[in-house]
């Protein structure tokens, strides 16, 4: 694997109770890239990112993070290395959790705690919720935050372990509009910090499509149906194809947007 590679999926096939989900994937992410994982409900999209953090095995095919390689390799050390931001986090966390503790806990990728964070950890999670605008959330409690306001801890948490790479898995379910313009706005700045992580993120509204998106990966049926650079993946035959309907892509201001012009 080249050195600049982050993540490999080469030949990964999954199967699961008899029916064939995941078709000869082959996909790499290298260093500085960020991607966008799109497709239809069904295609494959979760059952792709839980072979890579090591929930679901692949039924054949190589998964590689770095120069681990599943099978090979603690995947509980490997996954400190790679985020998972996904909604069932939030069934796990206690509703009385203190904001600054759901934060701090994740440089250890616990949930939880059992007794509070260090100081050092406190400050670092306070000054990642203050960078989130949500400064006046830092006394709260687990429960009381909006759908919303729980996204952006969720990314505070990430950003505490400092990954290689973050997975963002339909991050803006259950966001109205202008939370998720919001939501959109700020991860967009975060992929400028000088140590942001590769972003992948997994969606299927191109609307969701952010500016620093630079590779797009596209999933129909199990099968990837087109990927590569954003400028010459993302177009209206790729997307009437991928939907199964004619459409048409359009893009302004920097985000996209798709209409829908005849069904099959």
């Amino acid at each position: 694997m080249p050195f600049s590679s982050l993540l490999r999926v080469q030949n990964a096939t999954f199967i699961r109770g008899g029916r064939l989900i995941l078709k000869g994937i082959d996909w790499e992410v290298r260093r500085g890239q960020h991607w966008c994982v799109l497709g239809p409900n069904g295609c494959g999209k979760t059952s792709l990112i839980n072979l890579i953090t090591g929930y679901e095995p692949a039924t054949d095919g190589l998964i590689q993070i770095g120069s681990d390689t599943f099978g090979n390799s603690d995947w509980r050390a490997v996954r400190k290395r790679v985020g998972l931001v996904t909604n069932t986090l939030t069934t796990y966390l206690e509703p009385g959790e203190p904001i600054l503790h759901v934060v701090a806990s994740g440089r250890d990728a616990k949930l939880n705690l059992w007794q509070p964070p260090s100081a050092t950890l406190k400050k670092q999670a306070h000054g990642l919720i203050e960078a989130a605008g949500c400064g006046h959330l830092k006394k709260s409690l687990w429960a009381t935050l909006s759908q919303g306001e729980k996204q952006k801890i969720l990314i505070c948490r990430a950003l505490m372990a400092k990954f290689e790479v973050l997975i963002l898995d339909e991050p803006c379910a259950g966001l109205d509009p202008v939370a998720r313009d919001q939501f959109l706005s700020w991860m967009d700045e975060i992929s400028t910090w000088p140590e942001a992580p590769s972003l992948i993120m997994v969606t299927h509204h191109v609307e969701e499509i952010l500016p620093c998106i630079s590779h797009v990966l596209l999933l129909k049926d199990g099968s990837v149906l087109a990927q590569g650079d954003k400028s010459q993946t993302l177009n209206s035959q790729a997307l009437s194809t991928l939907y199964g309907a004619q459409v048409r892509l359009s893009h302004k201001t920097g985000r996209y947007a798709l209409q829908v012009s005849s069904r099959p």
